[in-house]
């Protein structure tokens, strides 16, 4: 099919008559045919301004109590919809039915009144991929009649394109978004849609657009998400830019986004404009389909693909909720995570990506504050310590998932040029938040003011943040200022007294995950002989 042009489909029907279901698929002289033919109208297509020859649809006939024609093959022949069979109407004039239509065809695509489940590709770099993608439906309403019945075709998922001016100097080799659902379930009747499954990436087509390049992919309707996109070279190398807030892509419309790519797009965010569908220009594909492509002479580039891993941690990005992906590398078992954000003393651990329960928890091994541009051999064993960061700056986060051995690489430097780390890096100095006047009170109990413990506050919401905590007037109870923010829940720590920082690493014992108490209490004691994550209450101060 071409671009710009709406596309309908109109059912024409022969004077003919039947009496009950079963002659569908035995028609007689006496019935009334349905004939289908295409009415082109002011709409656009994934990829073509018509039908070609080949394609093929599925329609369905639904009347309030029988699903009278149930996915009927129509394939386009010679400029017209030809039928792979001959299909009747039933019989009674007063019944209206839902006339409803899909493309592409599914051969296991019987009709659900729960909707219609469609995947996309995860690569769609060549032009079938791509146009087998793009799910349009049909629908409106009719009781049997030989007028014709149109039947006027929408997108039922959202385009991205994607414009890059390369400043580079070299080829760009591909194109993804990652973070992004790829399966939905789709109202034929409405066109609304449901997602479903997890989020995976999903491989751009190369094309060219009003002469440009670019590059182009399709995604099912979705809200909320933040998808990073991921650009590759023809030399290997990858840069990844985040976008600035969570996104929605709708049914029929385009999502275009403009990058910049240099040298320095490390962590670059992009934010997408939003048009409609219709207003798309026609793809010219690079690449039509496997094996055949523009000509380019390098066909073994190489591909990074999500692994599975990623890393997790306390820095802004992360907040131990999100992964930072990683992406293999053309060295077998390396895997990168390029661009992480981090400040002094933010920790991370690398793991199964979004789940605590997968088989990868990997953290500290012999060495503690990590420097920058250092390697390391880290731990997988059952409860280690994070990873701690000495200091502050912008990180490519290597690791080896044969050897478990990390590289701390600041961004565009490559993994090769670090050097071993085998003691223990400085302790950060890091600055106290900002308070408020709120504060919360903790009562020890003899356990946790064993051995000269101190002890601190983390708070967490939307930000998360450490506070020390003093005992001002030597009453035994120890206080703390809440911090400026959005803070919903905190967390009292019993600290290593060696140290000054506040950090998971230099924390000897915790309490649960607490409500900040908004009925007036302020004071959490701690139970007697309680050690981690104890029994305790709240009271008034």
């Amino acid at each position: 099919m071409k671009l710009t042009k709406i596309l309908a489909v109109a059912l024409c029907f022969a004077a003919v008559a039947t009496s009950c279901r079963q002659e569908i698929d035995t028609p007689t002289p006496e019935g009334k045919k349905i004939s289908v033919s295409a009415q082109m109208y002011n709409f656009t297509r994934a990829t073509d301004t018509a039908f070609e020859e080949g394609d093929k649809v599925g329609l369905h006939i639904v009347t309030p109590t029988t699903t009278w024609l149930d996915n009927a093959l129509y394939t386009y022949t010679a400029g017209k919809l030809v039928g792979e069979q001959t299909n009747l109407w039933y019989t009674d004039e007063e019944v209206v039915s839902d006339v409803v239509a899909y493309y592409p065809y599914n051969a296991a695509g019987s009709y659900n009144a729960a909707g219609y489940t469609f995947t996309v590709n995860a690569d769609q770099s060549t032009k079938s991929a791509y146009t087998a993608s793009d799910l349009m439906v049909a629908a409106t309403t009719s009781a049997p009649t030989e007028a014709a019945v149109e039947l006027p075709f929408r997108h039922a998922l959202s385009k991205v394109v994607v414009r890059i001016d390369n400043q580079l100097g070299e080829e760009i080799a591909n194109v993804w978004f990652s973070g992004v659902y790829g399966t939905t379930t789709v109202n034929m009747l409405d066109g609304s849609s449901v997602v479903s499954g997890s989020k995976g990436t999903i491989k751009a087509a190369g094309v060219t657009v009003d002469g440009a390049a670019a590059w182009a992919l399709i995604l099912v309707p979705q809200s909320d998400v933040t998808p990073q996109l991921i650009v590759t070279t023809a030399s290997d190398k990858q840069y990844t830019f985040g976008i600035s807030t969570p996104a929605t892509f709708s049914a029929g419309k385009v999502s275009t986004a403009e990058i910049s790519l240099t040298k320095e797009s490390i962590a670059t965010d992009f934010t997408p404009t939003i048009s409609d569908w219709e207003a798309d220009n026609e793809l010219q594909f690079n690449q039509t389909e496997e094996g055949e492509d523009d000509g380019n002479e390098d066909d073994n580039t190489f591909v990074a693909e999500a692994s599975g891993l990623g890393v997790v941690g306390s820095f802004a990005a992360s907040g131990w909720a999100t992964d930072a992906i990683l992406y293999t590398t053309p060295t077998e078992g390396l895997l990168v995570a390029e661009g992480v954000v981090m400040e002094a003393a933010d920790a991370f651990k690398i793991r199964t990506a979004g789940t605590w329960e997968g088989t990868v928890n990997v953290g500290r091994g012999a060495v503690n504050y990590i420097q920058t541009n250092k390697y390391f051999t880290a731990s997988a064993e059952n409860g280690v310590s994070d990873i701690v960061v000495e200091a502050a700056g912008t990180y490519d986060i290597y690791f080896n998932q044969n050897t478990l051995v990390v590289y701390l690489m600041a961004a565009g430097v490559a993994y090769t040029e670090a050097t071993e780390q085998t003691t223990n890096g400085q302790e950060p100095i890091t600055e106290e938040p900002e308070l408020t006047e709120g504060m919360l009170f903790l009562s020890p109990n003899a356990n946790w003011k064993a051995d000269g413990a101190r002890f601190a506050a983390y708070f967490f919401g939307t930000s998360d943040a450490w506070v020390g905590m003093t005992d001002s007037d030597g009453d035994g109870i120890y206080e703390v200022n809440i911090p400026v923010g959005d803070y919903t829940s905190v967390i009292f720590c019993r600290m290593n007294p060696s140290t000054t920082s506040n950090s998971w690493d230099n924390k000897w014992n915790q309490t649960a995950d607490l409500t900040i108490p908004t009925d007036g209490t302020n004071l959490y004691t701690i139970a007697e002989g309680a050690w981690d994550k104890g029994d305790g209450t709240w009271s008034v101060k």
